[in-house]
């Protein structure tokens, strides 16, 4: 996984500082200082028109034309920030059809991935995540490797396995979670025959805590994979894009 830099887009360090100061400026004119300059001007001639043909006399008037020009105020701002609004959604949708604004859209989507894959290989990621996004991450994980969630096959009282399809074979996933490691090798022979109800072609254990050595010798020429968080940081490694 290499990182993405700007060059292989054909993009320039000051190009993309120029690019996105131009669009934040061309933003902020249509949406903040076009349209309060509109609207003010706008409420000012509105403003002089109408006092040079009735003036208040009375308490009654007063509150009567202010309530108006309150009205008049959101009309003379919020229908130029609508248009300029809109305005800008045109500017940004053309622009976005010129090469180089493809350019620089594939660059920062590629950087983003980049950086998304990139703390996933922190131990310190997953070591310090509840076990319910501990799931949910290895599960992400293999979900993004092309594996398809059979959802209907697992069994609804077993909240923490999974059973997912990969290239024609179901695997069986079961996430261990607690503040100990992994070590019933009893625990294992109850997965093997769940595994195997579901037809199940290997069984994937998964533990936060990391896993007893004496499991290592237990599970020689069992269907069994173990993955601690070293195990699951060497299947991030392997994802390529």
């Amino acid at each position: 996984m290499k990182v993405p830099t700007f060059q292989k887009f054909g993009l320039t360090k000051a190009q993309l500082k120029v690019i996105e100061t131009k669009d934040k400026k061309i933003s902020d004119i249509l949406t903040h200082h076009l349209t309060i300059g509109i609207g003010i001007a706008f409420g000012l001639v509105v403003y002089v028109i109408y006092f040079t043909k009735v003036q208040p006399d009375n308490f009654i008037q007063i509150i009567t034309q202010v309530f108006i020009f309150a009205s008049l105020g959101i009309i003379c701002v919020g229908v130029p920030a609508l248009l300029f609004k809109l305005a800008e959604m045109f500017y940004f949708k053309q622009k976005s059809k010129t090469p180089e604004s493809r350019n620089i859209s594939k660059y920062n989507e590629e950087r983003d991935n980049y950086e998304f894959w990139k703390i996933r290989k922190d131990y310190s990621f997953w070591n310090m995540m509840d076990g319910l996004s501990f799931e949910k991450e290895v599960m992400n994980i293999y979900l993004h490797l092309g594996y398809e969630d059979k959802g209907e096959l697992s069994e609804e009282n077993r909240d923490q396995d999974r059973i997912l399809s990969y290239d024609g074979k179901l695997h069986y996933f079961t996430f261990h979670t607690k503040i100990t490691e992994f070590k019933e090798s009893e625990e294992i022979d109850k997965l093997l025959v769940r595994k195997e109800k579901s037809g199940c072609d290997t069984l994937n254990i998964f533990s936060q805590r990391g896993f007893h050595k004496s499991l290592n010798g237990f599970i020689n020429n069992k269907p069994v994979n173990l993955f601690d968080i070293n195990g699951i940081i060497k299947v991030v490694r392997t994802i390529k894009f």
